[in-house]
C-alpha cells in the first residue's frame, strides 16, 4: 500500500472516531430528557461544601411513569418543602437538570401508587 493511501485511511478513522465522541457529547447534554418522580423526605438531605449556588443535595427513592423504581442524587441551592412530590427532569450522563413541583394529582398513577400519594 502506498503512503498517501495509508494517510487517508488514517485520516478516515480518526474522523470516525471524532465525530463518534461529538455524537457522545451531544447526546449527553442535548439527548433526550427523562422525567423521575420523588416525595421531599428532609431527612435525607445533607448541607454540602456551596459551589455555583447549590448548597444541599438530596438522595431519595425515583420512580418513573412506568413505576420502575431507582435511587436519585440532585442538588439544590435550598432545602425543599418536606413531602413535596417532584418531577424531575433528567439528562443521559448529566442526571438531573431541573425540577418542578407536582401535586399529587399531577403524578403518573404508576408513581402516585409508589411514592403513596
Amino acid at each position: 500500500m502506498r503512503s498517501g493511501t495509508k494517510t487517508l485511511i488514517g485520516l478516515g478513522i480518526a474522523a470516525v472516531i471524532v465525530a463518534a465522541i461529538i455524537g457522545v457529547g451531544m447526546w449527553a447534554f442535548y439527548g433526550e430528557s427523562g422525567h423521575a418522580y420523588v416525595r421531599i423526605d428532609n431527612e435525607q438531605v445533607s448541607a454540602i461544601k456551596p459551589h455555583g449556588g447549590m448548597e444541599f443535595e438530596y438522595h431519595l427513592d425515583a420512580v418513573d411513569a412506568s413505576g420502575a423504581k431507582s435511587e436519585i442524587t440532585f442538588q439544590t441551592e435550598r432545602e425543599l418543602r418536606d413531602g413535596a412530590y417532584l418531577e424531575l427532569e433528567t439528562k443521559p450522563l448529566r442526571g438531573v437538570v431541573g425540577w418542578e413541583e407536582r401535586t399529587a394529582e399531577e403524578l403518573p398513577s404508576a408513581a402516585k401508587t409508589t411514592l403513596g400519594a
